[in-house]
């Protein structure tokens, strides 16, 4: 089976849609825990977790619910410690439940979201276990899931740059906001580059602000078109100031598509009036885990892009993030 990885919606915060669903089946299988689970290729986030009695976030491989990710079909374990094909895994000892029963989100033949399980303290008998309801509400959980990316895509095409074409603040603020809580789940690094015109002002006074929209409207396009990852997220987020959210990303990762970024703009030759090239300088800034802050790391990163100017412009600087 194919996987989804679902990072925009694995980093949302608690949503009542999801929540209706997983009260829905502790409800109805009277479960002491229920759960809306979704993998990327690495983890498994709970979005929807009715009870404390499970971390919401596991490597996807130490999860039962892997399982199902793996095969596409329904699971149910009449007791998770005595189960032969459970023998052996790594969180089962330290469960206090016995009884699960999951089933997969699939959005189309051969893509699985993730799984809608329910589980019990006690043992439970998975012969007579009636299937249909879990099936059931795993197919709106899965609907709610695809509204959701519907309705963030709508969100994001309503909120573009009309000058270059790029996601505006607010969509770089979002993107932000989740990428931290992505680190803070998997503790892999985070990183953001903060890219400003050099010299825009004397552009603006030389040649007039229409000229100066005109290099805006270039370089967002050269900005766009370098190559990027789908999780990656690239903003005009004011004036001649751009910004790119790269998850996953350590400080030799975002050097490395800084530099790419300054060379694809020296590349491009766009007259100055001042004499020279457009240039820009960037400055970069990474953390990683449960202390990541969006004002901590916005700070470095703008921080560094100050030592870049002061350090003769064209040219990538970076900091460490410290937590506040």
């Amino acid at each position: 089976m194919r996987i989804l990885d679902a990072c925009g919606i694995m980093d949302v915060t608690p949503d009542e849609r999801f929540d209706r669903v997983t009260r829905l089946a502790s409800r109805f299988y009277e479960a002491d825990v229920a759960f809306i689970g979704l993998v990327d290729g690495q983890f498994q986030s709970l979005i929807s977790l009715n009870s404390d009695a499970l971390g919401r976030n596991v490597p996807r491989r130490d999860s039962v619910c892997n399982m199902i990710v793996e095969s596409g079909r329904p699971l149910v374990v009449g007791d998770l410690k005595t189960d032969p094909r459970l023998a052996g895994h790594p969180l089962v000892p330290h469960l206090a439940l016995h009884f699960y029963a999951g089933v997969p989100l699939i959005a189309e033949p051969d893509l699985v979201l993730g799984t809608l399980c329910v589980m019990k303290r006690e043992p439970g008998d998975q012969e007579s276990f009636d299937l249909a309801p879990l099936l059931d509400l795993a197919a709106i959980a899965t609907n709610e899931i695809a509204q959701w990316k519907l309705n963030l895509e709508l969100k994001q095409m309503s909120e573009i740059d009309s000058l270059t074409g790029l996601p505006n603040r607010r969509i770089f603020d979002d993107a932000f906001e989740r990428a931290i809580r992505r680190t803070r789940r998997t503790a892999q690094p985070v990183s953001v580059l903060m890219v400003d015109i050099d010299h825009f002002k004397a552009l603006n006074d030389l040649a007039g602000h229409q000229m100066g929209d005109r290099v805006l409207g270039q370089l967002g396009q050269l900005l766009a078109s370098t190559p990027r990852r789908p999780l990656d997220t690239l903003a005009r987020i004011g004036g001649e100031e751009f910004a790119l959210i790269l998850p996953d990303t350590d400080p030799a990762g975002a050097k490395m598509v800084a530099e790419a970024l300054l060379e694809t703009l020296r590349q491009a030759e766009i007259l100055h009036p001042a004499g020279g090239f457009v240039s820009a300088s960037i400055g970069g800034a990474s953390q990683r885990g449960a202390e990541a802050s969006a004002s901590a790391l916005y700070l470095a990163a703008d921080m560094a892009l100050y030592d870049a100017k002061r350090g003769g412009r064209d040219r990538y600087c970076d900091q460490l993030a410290s937590p506040v």
